[in-house]
């Protein structure tokens, strides 16, 4: 979810990370995770090195980088927005955060804590929601949202809502001219998703497409082969078409690790 909005003065990056699940249909990642992991973590430390702001929406490895393969002295001098360390948070992020934090304060970066707050730069206006549950329980804590607003061009921005869930999100990102979304993950059904979540994020995502010029859906979603059939889906209740982040960039989506079975050639389970 890593991404890149440019101004008219500022340039700024959202989420500066990414990370592999480290099991996956019982294996671990598969050599060609591991070496795209390796190119797109060097793509995303260049557009931090050249961005003027960051946000961090949360603390999960996929979404901030504490030094593992992006340098924290990227963040030197910059202004940081981050969610919240303290509050609406779970234990395992409020560690994470501050052990974050530490390293951001070391190399001097200019933190503010952002949640439900409006920041004004120049003629940019970065508006930030309410903290959200992350996913259908507060588990795994919340995370931030945020709304880019430069006068007729917004883009917003959902984080790790796994849907959305809430009309919430939809009242937040609806009038944006591009909203990326990081859907739900279907291929939880069963496990820590029910259908009735799922048909619940079906259906919002609907709603949000007819409020929004260009919907990106990614993320979650992406980790599901049949991610193209539940896309068709929303545009069937919509009469839009929603795309991922990669069509959105001109390029076919690259699934890995919804392949890592066949990566390893292994013989799906009947």
């Amino acid at each position: 979810m890593a991404t890149v909005v440019k101004t008219k003065n500022a340039k700024i990056i959202i989420d500066p990370s990414a990370a592999l699940a480290p099991v996956r249909f019982g294996l671990p990642p598969h050599q060609l995770e591991l070496e795209s992991l390796k190119e797109y973590t060097s793509k995303i430390g260049a557009e931090l090195a050249d961005s003027d702001v960051v946000v961090v929406t949360h603390y999960h490895y996929d979404h901030h980088d504490p030094g593992f393969r992006i340098p924290t002295d990227l963040y030197a001098s910059k202004l940081v927005l981050v969610k919240d360390p303290a509050k609406n948070i779970n234990f395992s992020q409020r560690i994470r955060a501050s052990k974050f934090l530490k390293k951001l304060k070391a190399v001097e970066a200019k933190v503010q804590v952002v949640d439900g707050q409006v920041v004004q730069l120049g003629d940019v206006k970065l508006i930030f929601s309410a903290p959200v549950p992350h996913g259908n329980s507060t588990r795994l804590g919340y995370v931030l949202m945020v709304r880019i607003e430069e006068g007729e061009e917004v883009v917003s921005y959902s984080s790790d809502v796994e849907g959305p869930l809430e009309e919430y999100v939809i009242d937040f990102m609806c009038g944006s001219r591009v909203a990326i979304v990081d859907g739900p993950p279907t291929y939880l059904v069963g496990r820590a998703y029910m259908k009735e979540d799922i048909d619940r994020a079906k259906r919002n995502l609907a709603t949000l497409s007819k409020c929004v010029e260009v919907l990106i859906v990614d993320h979650h979603l992406m980790r599901d082969l049949s991610c193209s059939e539940f896309l068709k889906e929303i545009s069937t209740l919509s009469n839009r078409v929603p795309i991922s982040a990669a069509e959105f960039l001109g390029l076919k989506p690259n699934l890995l690790e919804a392949r890592r079975r066949e990566l390893y050639g292994v013989a799906e389970e009947e």
